[in-house]
């Protein structure tokens, strides 16, 4: 081997031994804050995407009990990957799909990607699986359907419709507010049965969707679920199956 070679070897190592050292403090919450923050500074000026991103999005997988200095750190962060440009999507969608702490990525995903971009890695980034025994995914399902209400997603109205039997309450609430947002023609049919359902866990749905079926005037598929025509106290369906209210 010749000494060149050696010399860029030794270099190598030597370069690793400093990622893998800032890396263990950036992810480290019991590290001196200034440690931290020059590890934030270390990854922002790395020049490799591939190596400073991951790390960087480490930072968001804990909060300091400072708050104050909890936000300068992830905005640092934050500001470090956003520098990387379109080459950090990469990464924070790969971050996104494995993390329950979506709130800061979101930012940074939000930040570096278009609507489509950021639709695509919103969807990719559901669990369709049942994780009812698993809180911090059925948290991250009912963050995400959150995040997805302000946005229109062609075409994925059915898929959505899966979380309207989801055993969280919030998940399904949450879907619901989705569903109803959606330009979908499909969308009052997955809602109608909500309608009539006078449970105690839906009482929130039944009064989104009731409301909605107002605005919209959508018309009832199965009016004939309702033989005296009454939803609620004041509210009938009129001859055209749409709801109306009447004093």
């Amino acid at each position: 081997m010749g000494l060149f070679s050696k010399f860029k070897d030794f270099r190598q190592q030597r370069d690793d031994k400093k990622i893998a050292k800032a890396l263990a403090t950036i992810k480290n919450p019991k590290a001196i804050k200034e440690d931290r923050q020059g590890a934030i500074e270390y990854f922002k000026d790395l020049g490799d995407a591939a190596t400073a991103v991951p790390a960087l999005l480490q930072r968001f997988e804990f909060s300091l009990e400072h708050g104050i200095n909890d936000t300068r750190e992830k905005e640092a962060a934050m500001a470090a990957v956003i520098g990387y440009g379109p080459d950090a999507l990469v990464c924070v969608r790969e971050h996104l799909l494995s993390t329950s702490r979506i709130a800061w990525p979101i930012k940074v995903l939000k930040a570096l990607g278009d609507e489509d971009q950021v639709i695509a890695i919103l969807k990719s980034a559901l669990d369709f699986s049942d994780v009812r025994f698993d809180q911090a995914k059925v948290d991250k399902n009912y963050d995400i359907l959150c995040y997805m209400i302000d946005y229109q997603l062609p075409d994925f109205s059915e898929k959505l419709a899966h979380f309207l039997v989801d055993p969280d309450e919030r998940v399904r609430f949450a879907c619901a507010e989705v569903l109803i947002e959606q330009d979908d023609s499909r969308v009052p049919g997955y809602l109608e049965a909500f309608l009539g359902d006078e449970s105690q866990d839906h009482t929130r749905i039944r009064r989104s969707v009731i409301e909605a079926f107002l605005k919209h005037r959508w018309p009832l598929k199965q009016p004939e679920r309702f033989p005296n025509r009454q939803i609620l106290n004041g509210l009938y369906i009129d001859d055209q199956g749409r709801l109306e209210v009447r004093r």
